[in-house]
């Protein structure tokens, strides 16, 4: 241990002795780790572990129903969950939530935030333990659930309650309904949905919650030990075999399979995972490149060490020994960097939220810090030790000891083996920049593609609000009147030329809604998925979305509940359904009920804008709405103003038509359905930043070399120019080759891209992995930055004087 404080003591020394060159390594490796170790800290706490607070989160996964093919339904039902529960022995437990908008607090100063509705064993299963009071006890588990009792989050218990520590006990309205607080959650448990901060957890009374078909319950099951995912999944899909035969009216066609979190359809985690995937690549590459650097930069300085490092062999000092001190010097180096890259990666960590469109969801992203952190930080710190001391160390042992004693004092150049070694380094520099920049290429044109493309409905001018009313406690006929009401006071407020409401907003966060349907004379194969998407809309929805009626006639206000159930569908429903024929007049089943279709759409993007076009079904607002719950009620006002000039309107009207009414968020339609490339925007930005520092370590990386080249032939150069070479021959003497070891940096390059093109292919919409223009474009750029950092030091060249270069040598 003496000796490892002696290694170091002296590597401070050598630090201190050549500050310049400290300060760039550091610098250069500073930006590596930084960018590393934020993208890591994202992956963990967003996708591997956004449970914080829960007990030994990785044996916790998602319970999902999965149907044959096509649409995607991975909530369960609570009479599946309890089947699923006693019949699975790789499980410990399995919870059940359910989120929703909540009022806290008296009419006149509610709080406005987001609960779950959950089963008793919920804290249990999670393992979260409360930091005051208790969880959930067991007479509230399950069939005897009373809704009466409620734990909150620390974040809610500081922020409302001003960290009252007399809270338990005390009785608070949550939408209207009275709770008894029991318990506070600790600060780092947000809830169990990735990407959104819940604040109240309440027991679910499940008595009333038999029907099979009702899959609206999110299920999170605890693995025992030792049992992996695939193997609980295998087991959950021969249960839900099982059930598919026991009863075949709700459950036929629906199976089930058990995922990590990262996988589960809903949250964050899924929409990040592949993103995060291809930036934490990015970040390898940009670390190696930043190694790269720095081992050039100590190559370089080896070379005036070569006498030192002679006598200390000469006085006995063993290869070992040597390789030992000049790793101290780099891990030093890389300690540093470290130190100054920590500030840097957690400031960075909540640069996702200010990414994400005003969507009315508490959106939270799991940026704490955690241990996990800091030792892969320490972990990339002592990587990056290895691979930049690594060349200068090899170099150096490798020269002879009594040749360095003979030089004595003179100055020391670079051996030809050196120089190759620093020209390979350069070469890899280059490449890794040329993927880097080529994977940004591809992203960004992926990015203008999805925000280019025509999303089927005119989203310009369109103000968008979601009204919570189930935090007011409405019944869903309450809702109706409450969303007409406030429909016909949009229309007559000056500047709004149509308004609608709908139960849902196109292409924002979720997976959507949808039914089975039952085609009149349309004859089923056997297994064929029969699930289609829909929306509840109003009259007037599609006049304000622009949405072409190709056949048939909109809703209206009579297509109330008192009247014929009847449906608009798009082409795609009808190509699929009608072999393309106008469908008006035919007839459709939903949940057993017949439906008659009156109108026909032009087909539009519903859940993503890379989507292929899909069927789709419109109901009446009025005739089939059955409570918002956490979808709220979305209103559309076509206006001439910004959607903040709406709001006070809103917000008047609403008043008028209910003083209690709260829940309201407005933004234009064409920023909330940015969320439809959220996931390609926070890659493509990031990807940016990492572009950019790849092509500055790259350039300075090449800079470097041909600076150090052109010193060390100084007495080459001034032998050429006394000799009578001209200023055009040295320019074009160092210019070859530092654009020589750019171009096969590049070709290296172009390899490392179209390897990794398969990977990256998944991800980008309507790009080729192996787009010309992005590949042309990196490969300009770096030749550009290569031709810089070339000349300089060539354009320095050409002005020694002969004499003075002779002289010095």
């Amino acid at each position: 241990m003496r000796g490892v404080f002696a290694d170091l003591r002296y590597a401070a020394g050598v630090l201190r002795r050549s500050p310049s060159l400290t300060a760039v390594a550091v610098l250069t490796l500073a930006l590596g780790i930084a960018a590393t170790t934020t993208v890591f800290g994202w992956i963990d706490g967003m996708v591997l572990h956004p449970f914080r607070g829960a007990t030994d989160d990785g044996q916790l996964a998602v319970l999902e129903s999965v149907r044959a093919s096509g649409i995607e339904t991975p909530s369960v039902s609570y009479a599946d969950s309890r089947d699923f529960q006693d019949n699975l022995r790789s499980i410990s437990g399995l919870a059940l939530n359910q989120k929703a908008p909540a009022s806290i607090g008296d009419v006149e100063n509610p709080y406005s935030a987001w609960f779950e509705l959950v089963s008793g064993n919920y804290f249990e299963v999670l393992g979260v333990k409360p930091i005051l009071g208790r969880t959930f006890a067991r007479e509230e588990y399950g069939d005897k659930a009373k809704a009466f009792t409620a734990v909150i989050s620390y974040r809610l218990w500081q922020n409302y309650f001003r960290g009252d520590p007399s809270i338990l006990g005390r009785t608070v309205h949550l939408n209207r309904q009275r709770v008894t607080i029991v318990g506070v959650a600790p600060p780092e448990f947000q809830g169990d949905f990735p990407g959104v901060a819940l604040d109240v957890w309440v027991p679910v009374p499940l008595a009333g919650e038999g029907e099979r078909g009702a899959r609206h319950f999110g299920a999170i099951v605890r693995l025992k030990p030792g049992v992996s995912v695939a193997q609980a999944s295998a087991e959950a899909a021969t249960v839900a075999a099982r059930l598919s035969r026991a009863f075949p009216k709700t459950n036929e066609g629906v199976g089930a399979r058990i995922v990590p979190i990262w996988k589960a359809q809903e949250g964050l985690s899924g929409i990040l995972a592949a993103p995060l995937a291809i930036l934490g690549a990015a970040c390898g590459l940009v670390l190696l490149i930043a190694c790269a650097n720095v081992a050039n930069l100590l190559l370089a300085r080896s070379a005036s060490r070569q006498r030192e490092f002679g006598i200390r062999v000469a006085l006995g000092a063993g290869p070992g020994r040597l390789r030992r001190q000049l790793f101290s010097e780099s891990l030093l180096l890389a300690a540093l960097a470290t130190l100054a890259a920590l500030p840097l990666a957690l400031w960075f960590q909540n640069l996702p939220v200010y990414l994400v469109p005003p969507t009315g969801l508490p959106v939270y992203f799991n940026g704490y810090p955690s241990a996990r952190v800091f030792l892969f930080a320490a972990l990339v710190c002592l990587v990056s030790a290895q691979i930049s001391g690594l060349p200068p160390a090899f170099q150096s042992l490798r020269r002879n000891v009594v040749d360095a004693l003979k030089r004595g004092g003179r100055s020391e150049t670079q051996s030809g083996h050196s120089r190759r070694i620093s020209g390979l380094l350069v070469i890899a520099e280059v490449g890794l920049a040329l993927a880097a920049l080529v994977t940004l290429g591809l992203f960004l044109r992926s990015l203008y593609g999805l925000q280019n493309t025509a999303a089927g409905f005119d989203h310009r001018n369109v103000t968008v609000c979601r009204l919570f009313l189930a935090t007011n406690n409405y019944t869903p006929s309450e809702e109706q009147q409450f969303s007409r009401q406030l429909r016909e006071r949009l229309l007559e407020s000056p500047g709004v030329t149509g308004a609608a409401y709908s139960d849902s907003i196109p292409l924002g966060f979720g997976l959507g809604k949808w039914n089975d349907v039952i085609v009149e004379g349309y004859a089923a194969r056997r297994g064929e998925n029969l699930g289609v998407h829909h929306a509840s809309v109003s009259p007037g929805y599609f006049d304000v979305l622009r949405m072409p009626l190709l056949a048939g006639r909109d809703f209206k206000p009579e297509d109330n509940e008192n009247a014929p159930r009847v449906m608009i569908v798009n082409e795609t429903f009808a190509e699929r359904f009608f072999d393309g024929r106008v469908p008006v007049g035919r007839r459709v089943q939903i949940y057993g009920k017949p439906f008659t279709i009156v109108g026909m759409v032009k087909d539009s993007k519903y859940l993503s804008l890379s989507e292929a076009p899909q069927p789709y079904f419109y109901m009446s607002f009025d005739q089939v709405h059955y409570g918002s719950g956490e979808n709220g009620v979305a209103f559309y006002a076509r206006t001439d103003r910004a959607a903040s000039g709406l709001v006070p309107v809103l917000r008047h009207e609403m008043s008028a038509i209910d003083p209690n009414s709260a829940g309201l968020t407005a933004m234009a339609l064409s920023d909330y359905i940015s969320a439809a490339w959220f996931g390609p925007r926070l890659a493509s930005l990031f990807l940016g930043v990492l572009g950019l520092i790849a092509l500055l370590l790259a350039g300075v990386g090449l800079y470097g070399v041909m600076a150090y080249s052109v010193s060390q032939r100084t007495r080459e150069i001034g032998i050429r120019m006394a000799l009578g070479a001209d200023s055009i021959g040295v320019l074009r003497m160092v210019m070859r080759r530092g654009l020589l070891l750019a171009l096969s940096g590049i070709a290296a390059g172009l390899v490392i891209a179209l390897a990794s093109a398969p990977l990256i292919a998944p991800l980008l919409y309507h790009v080729s992995p192996a787009d010309p223009v992005s590949i042309a474009g990196a490969a300009l750029f770096l030749i550009v930055v290569a031709v810089i950092a070339s000349l300089i030091p060539a354009l320095r060249a050409t002005r020694l004087d002969p004499i003075l270069a002779l002289h010095e040598e």
